[in-house]
């Protein structure tokens, strides 16, 4: 049951005969965009994990990020956005998950996209940028309202 204090005012609206939907929809906005970014990433993640990904990784932005082992790193990267993707989706872990793919999409965004010329054309880097934005605010926010991490009664 929601408290008083997290409804809206009708009488604050410009259009007042929105706060129906706006008091319906509130409790679940959080946590359908948790779980629109988690279905974003799960592709790439099974990808990386099972389509061999991790080796196109490995031998394309990893070898040109110089980080070594190679591998090592791909199959991290590979691990963070499957079973990350997975645990955003369900809200577990959700502070440190997010932390991860926060910095994976940092990585992604100033030392693979805007060094490759992204910045420069309409070829994606501010859909990374968005998405580390989001995944920033999952690290303060936690799982919020409708996850496992409020289930349980537990979080980072």
């Amino acid at each position: 049951m929601e408290d008083d204090a997290t409804k809206i005012d009708a009488n604050r609206l410009i259009i007042p005969g929105l706060a129906g939907l706006y008091n319906l929809g509130a409790p679940f906005a959080y946590a359908f965009t948790r779980v629109v970014m988690g279905l974003m990433f799960l592709p790439s993640g099974i990808d990386k994990m099972f389509l061999g990904g991790h080796a196109r990784i490995a031998e394309g932005n990893i070898a040109a990020l110089g980080l070594e082992p190679r591998y090592a790193w791909a199959w991290t990267v590979a691990g963070v956005e499957f079973f990350g993707a997975i645990l955003i989706i369900i809200g577990l872990f959700t502070r440190p998950v997010a932390f991860a793919i926060a910095v994976q999409l940092a990585v992604i965004t100033f030392g693979i996209q805007i060094k490759a010329g992204y910045f420069w054309n309409v070829r994606g880097f501010e859909v990374g940028l968005l998405m580390m934005l989001v995944f920033h605010a999952f690290c303060f926010g936690g799982g919020g309202r409708w996850s496992a991490d409020r289930a349980i009664g537990r979080e980072f």
